[in-house]
This record gives C-alpha cells, sequence and structure tokens, in this order.
C-alpha cells in the first residue's frame, strides 16, 4: 500500500530491485532514475522548490506537490500531462511552456488574476484548471486570459473572491462558451441558453459595483441564563441577603432574574477592516415582569431569561444593521486614499474567517438616592466619645455608587462560507425577458435559527472558530448535543438566531 502510494510505477520498479539487486549500478543511476517514473504523489514533504532537475524526468505524466511549500511554478517536467499542486503559498508561474499539460490544480493557493494569464501563456491546450480559494478577483483578467484556449473545457474558480461578483456564474459561460462545467457543476442548457441570449443581444461585461451591503437581523438569544448565570452569582454575592420574612418557601428567589433584571444586553460585530461595532442595547425586564411572565407560562414555560427576543435591535443610532463594504481596487482612490489593498480581496478574507459577535451584560444601575433614602435606614452606629472629633473635621458624604461595569458573557462565529460556493446564476423571468444584465442580483440570504453561542471564556475555542475550508473535515468539533454518554462536556452553550444578507450594492430592508 505506502509503495504504491507514492508511485504507481513503485511496484514495477520493488520488481527490479529484486531481479537484479540493491546494489546494481544501473538501477542506483540518475540516468536511469528520473526517466523510469511516469506517476509521483510526493505532498507533505517541505518541498521548496522544483528545480531544473525535473526537466530529467522525460517520461513522468503525473506529478502531485500538494501541501509543500513551493511558492512559484519555476520549472516542469518537459511531457508532464497532470499537476497537483494544492495548499501551496504559490504566487507565479515562471517555467517554460509546456504543449503537454492538460491539467493543473492551484487551489488554495496565493495565485491572484495574473497567476491565470501566466498559466493561460504556458499552458496552450490545458483542459482543466483548478484556482478554487485562490486570490482570483478580477474578472475581466479571467476572461481576456482564458478566452484564446479553445480546449478549456473545465474551470474551477469556487470560493475565490471573484466569484462573489454579480452574475459571476453566467457571465463565465457567456464569455467562455467553450467551456462544459464551472465549480464542479456541468452547465445546464437553461444556463447554455441564458448564456447564448446574453452573448446574441451583446450585453457587455457587467462592471464591478463599488460596494457591498452586509445587513444583520437579530431574532432571538436562545439559553441566555446560562450565559448571564456566572456574572449574576458574582452579583448576588455583593448584594445583601433577602429578609426571612420576604422569603416564600414554595418560590425559592431566582439569583439571575435578582442580578439581571433591568440590565442591558448589547452584541458587538467585527467588520471585515477589524473594527468592531456595537448594537444598540436591548433593556431586560424588571423583576416584577419576569416572575409575571413566568407564572404566565406555567411550570412546563421556559424559565425566566431562557429566551432573550433581540428583534428590532440595530445600531446604537436606532438604525438597521446594515453596512456597506467597499471593495475598491487595489490602486484606486477612496475618499482621497489610495487603497494599499483589493478590498474584495479583504471582504473575502472576511466571509472565509467569519462573523465574529461578542455578547455584553451591564446590571442595572444602583438606584437614585432619593429611593435608596426611602428604604429602611441601617442602625446608626454608636456616638463618638465626647472631643473625639477634631476642629475642622467634618463627616464624610456617602459617595456615589460606581455605575456597573460591563461584562462580557459570551460569544460565537458564524460561518459565511457558503456564499463561496454558490452555484446559482442569479438569473430571474424578467432578466430573461429584458434580455440585460441589472446591475445587482437580489439579495443573497442565509436563514440561521440556531448559531453555537459559548461562554466568554471559550470564545477562542476551535469549536467556537471556523476553521479553514481545507482543515475543516480534520477539524470538525462534536456538537454538545451528541456528546457520548457520560463524557466531559464543556460549560453550557446557547444559540442565537439570526438572518444575514450579502447585496452587490445598495439592498431593499432585511424583511420581519
Amino acid at each position: 500500500g505506502e509503495a504504491v502510494a507514492w508511485s504507481e510505477d513503485s511496484k514495477e520498479l520493488l520488481q527490479l530491485v529484486q531481479q537484479l539487486g540493491p546494489r546494481n549500478k544501473n538501477l542506483c543511476s540518475e540516468q536511469f532514475l528520473k526517466p523510469f517514473f511516469r506517476h509521483l504523489a510526493l505532498p507533505s514533504l517541505t518541498i521548496r522548490e522544483l528545480d531544473e532537475d525535473v526537466s530529467m524526468f522525460t517520461k513522468l505524466l503525473f506529478l502531485d506537490v500538494s501541501r509543500n511549500n513551493l511558492t512559484a511554478i519555476q520549472h516542469l517536467p518537459p511531457n508532464l500531462k497532470y499537476l497537483k499542486a494544492y495548499n501551496n503559498p504559490i504566487t507565479r508561474i515562471s517555467c517554460k511552456p509546456t504543449a503537454t499539460l492538460c491539467f493543473l490544480g492551484l487551489g488554495y493557493s496565493k495565485m491572484a488574476s495574473e497567476g491565470v494569464e501566466q498559466a493561460a501563456r504556458r499552458f496552450k491546450n490545458i483542459l482543466a484548471l483548478d484556482f478554487s480559494y485562490c486570490h482570483v478577483t478580477g474578472l475581466q483578467e479571467i476572461i481576456t486570459s482564458l478566452a484564446p484556449l479553445p480546449k478549456l473545457r473545465q474551470l474551477r474558480l469556487s470560493g475565490s473572491p471573484v466569484s462573489l461578483l454579480p452574475f459571476y456564474r453566467l457571465q463565465v459561460f457567456r464569455w467562455l462558451p467553450q467551456l462544459h462545467a464551472l465549480d464542479g457543476v456541468a452547465a445546464t442548457e437553461e444556463e447554455q441558453a441564458d448564456a447564448q441570449s446574453l452573448a446574441v443581444a451583446k450585453v457587455p461585461l457587467a462592471p464591478r459595483p463599488e460596494h457591498f451591503r452586509f445587513g444583520l437581523q437579530l431574532r432571538k438569544l436562545l439559553g441566555a441564563r446560562r450565559l448571564l448565570a456566572a456574572t449574576a452569582e458574582a452579583i448576588v454575592a455583593t448584594l445583601p441577603p433577602i429578609p426571612e420574612e420576604e422569603l416564600d418557601p414554595d418560590a425559592p428567589p431566582d439569583p439571575i432574574v435578582r442580578a439581571c433584571a433591568s440590565g442591558h444586553l448589547w452584541l458587538q460585530i467585527e467588520l471585515p477592516d477589524g473594527t468592531w461595532l456595537s448594537t444598540d442595547e436591548y433593556k431586560i425586564r424588571t423583576a416584577d415582569e419576569l416572575l409575571a411572565m413566568k407564572a404566565a407560562a406555567g411550570e412546563a414555560g421556559p424559565a425566566p431569561l431562557d429566551d432573550v427576543f433581540l428583534a428590532g435591535v440595530g445600531t446604537k443610532e436606532k438604525e438597521p444593521l446594515y453596512f456597506d463594504l467597499g471593495i475598491g481596487e487595489e490602486g484606486s482612490e477612496v475618499d482621497g486614499e489610495v487603497l494599499q489593498e483589493d478590498c474584495l480581496l479583504r471582504l473575502w478574507r472576511w466571509l472565509r474567517k467569519g462573523l465574529a459577535i461578542k455578547i455584553f451584560f451591564r446590571p442595572a444601575p444602583p438606584p437614585p438616592p432619593e429611593e435608596a433614602a426611602a428604604s429602611p435606614a441601617p442602625t446608626p452606629p454608636p456616638a463618638a466619645p465626647e472631643g473625639a472629633a477634631e476642629e475642622g473635621e467634618m463627616e464624610e458624604a456617602p459617595k456615589e455608587p460606581e455605575p456597573p461595569k460591563e461584562v462580557e458573557i459570551g460569544g460565537t462565529v458564524v460561518c459565511l462560507e457558503p456564499w463561496l460556493d454558490r452555484l446559482g446564476t442569479d438569473m430571474t423571468p424578467e432578466i430573461r425577458e429584458s434580455k440585460t444584465l441589472p446591475e445587482a442580483p437580489q439579495p443573497w440570504r442565509l436563514e440561521l435559527p440556531e448559531v453555537q453561542v459559548v461562554l466568554a471564556n471559550e470564545f477562542l475555542s476551535p469549536s467556537v472558530q471556523v476553521p479553514s475550508q481545507e482543515v475543516k473535515a480534520q477539524r470538525r468539533p462534536k456538537a454538545a448535543s451528541v456528546a457520548e454518554p457520560g463524557a466531559e462536556t464543556s460549560a453550557p452553550t446557547s444559540s442565537l438566531s439570526l438572518v444575514v444578507e450579502l447585496h452587490a450594492g445598495d439592498a431593499p430592508p432585511l424583511e420581519e
């Protein structure tokens, strides 16, 4: 098994070694070994360069150098047909033209639009190109580079920034009619007809929008008691005990209600530029209101503060949670500043990382002085002996209580990668009838009814942070709800229900 793993020719070589002996000079010579192989799989070997010696592998047809440290494709075997170089930090292709190459896989590399052009100039007979999850941002550059390749049949750009552009899939089929499949999915008859219709109508390539708009609608925080429990315990420890005559033996006091009633909850959201934006504050009901709601719900109903409805929570300015995300190209000028990075690439990194959300709580402020004065006065201290107070000394007035401090109680990272693997063309009957493309398609919407939220001290756990796509399968966390019986579980978690939308240009308001 291991012998076959690195080369399909290994068995034949082993047979020759057994027949002629391991010390046979011909078998050990470079002149014999390098031209001998037709298939080599060399992943995860920290290879940093394909040097000039690879030209001696004259019979090599298949080469896999994935998950190494290659930064460029500088040399290739002269008759190579299949090259897999996935998960390498490759940024350029500078090898000699190779007419035999028919498959090139450079997914999960740092190849940008210039790399597509470099590949197109060197591999004129290519049949399949894979630039998935690369740094490709320019649709115009893609089309200009690949249009002259008549044999190109399969192209993968899914997961790359360019796939976020409006009508991406439709425009690729319209301008590259030689393609049979895009992003691993064959062109349907409907897609081919739509692309042909746009070609006949001579519809130009849709321009790149100036910005995207991201929308967020909060719905419900489920299991909020679990997030508030530790904070409530600390607050209750500072409160005076409840008088015995006020205790109800049939209804023991709820410490979370006592500590958190009339407090405030709000969220912080991380935007693509790394800034954190705070939402408006949600005021928790009073203790009497919470207990009345519990009494109305009965024993089978949720405990107070178990579910918190966040619908209507917006920005601090009471506006909906909409954010304009500029996608200006590198070198362009925005608000008098020259961009040092393509902002579409920055948006792409943010989508791959996920939407980070943190949840904060602030206890209710202490009662105002008039309310405190109305409460029963504490027992006065014994009088000081006559003459104890020196002349000029005055009894200090009670200090104003410090305002309560905010506490981070939980957080989550919302996976947004489905927007990088979309397969639809965003065509509608109205667009087909008009035979032209609008500035932007309909908003892309994700309904997320149950996003796991964990305690703040677990926010950086791998089970919370969204893993990279290439390692997601190996590092997929086990959900707490399916933990094995008897196994230790982490601190209890909650969940957040929300809706997110992404739209090229100005979008209509999120529907309630």
